[in-house]
């Protein structure tokens, strides 16, 4: 089994301890990346009105639309990369033709 991973990073002014498959480098700019966001929720004209708790809330709102927004780009453009393939196929398939009628012809 492979071993996991301890990172202690700095989130939120606390020290936590993650676990898991991924680098310490990964760890500490997922840390980064959620110190980010804090601030952002902490700064912002709603932020500033809400408790801990709600702030919490709000910013756990935002990671999900950032995940949701990158998620539906990803599967924007994998339906981008079918339709593209099948296009390809279509145009490999239409050029074997010529490329058949060509030397059936003798052209």
């Amino acid at each position: 089994m492979a071993t996991k991973n301890e990172s202690k990073v700095l989130i939120g002014g606390n020290v936590y301890t993650l676990s898991g498959d991924e680098s310490e480098e990964y760890l500490q700019h997922v840390a980064l990346y959620i110190n980010k966001k804090m601030d952002e929720v902490r700064t912002s004209e709603n932020g500033k009105k809400l408790n801990t708790r709600l702030q919490s809330v709000l910013l756990a709102i935002n990671i999900a639309d950032d995940y949701f927004k990158i998620k539906t780009s990803i599967d924007e453009k994998d339906r981008e990369i079918k339709e593209l393939k099948s296009e390809t196929e279509r145009l490999k398939k239409e050029l074997d033709e010529y490329i058949d009628l060509f030397e059936h012809d003798g052209l």
